[in-house]
């Protein structure tokens, strides 16, 4: 089990509610505070490259690697990935087995890939779910866990939300770096205080 500094001092910030071993999110820079607190490395994915149909999508690399899935397979457009099928769920698995944290801009589209708001369900790789409300395109959620990694996350609809489908419009990812990428944060370190003294 990882142990987490930023734990300890979540509670200072409102935008932070810790829910047995994950603490939730709902603003960018207050999650991103966390993946730096937790000494996590950060690793953002915007979908503007993406276009077209496919049965899944992929991206990044090594341990902040990333693929999207859909039942019915998953569609590029106006800089979102989405499910094909209203009613069907997006997923995102990390095999990679080093991330702990995962966040980003989550909502809903219609079928020319405006944004649409309603209630989204959001699930874990551990099981554990959130429901919440998107009332915003910039509606952040974001997801720190303090126990095992997270290897999926699902995003799927609750309630009426019309014909609309689940989609990711930007994807942060918080991953333990490898360590000669330890190595070199410390190196660098090392330099700067050198350079200072």
């Amino acid at each position: 089990m990882r142990a987490f500094p930023f734990v300890a001092t979540v509670s200072a910030f409102i935008s932070a509610t810790s829910l047995a071993s994950v603490l939730v999110f709902d603003n960018e820079a207050v999650f991103n505070a966390g993946l730096a607190d937790s000494s996590l490395a950060r690793y953002e994915q915007t979908f503007n490259s993406y276009s077209g149909s496919a049965p899944t999508f992929s991206g990044g690399s090594g341990n902040y690697s990333w693929s999207a899935s859909s039942p019915s397979g998953v569609l590029g457009q106006v800089g979102v990935i989405q499910t094909m099928v209203a009613t069907d769920t997006l997923k995102f698995d990390f095999s990679s087995n080093n991330v702990y944290g995962v966040g980003g801009l989550f909502h809903y589209v219609d079928a020319a890939g405006a944004y649409k708001s309603g209630l989204m369900k959001i699930k874990l790789s551990d099981g554990t779910s959130f429901i919440r409300s998107i009332s915003s395109q910039t509606t952040f959620s974001g997801f720190i866990t303090t126990g095992s990694s997270i290897t999926s996350l699902e995003l799927s609809h609750i309630g009426t939300t019309g014909i609309t489908y689940s989609a990711a419009e930007l994807l942060t990812i918080g991953f333990v770096p490898t360590p000669g990428a330890l190595a070199l944060l410390g190196l660098a370190g090392l330099v700067s205080r050198r350079r200072r003294a």
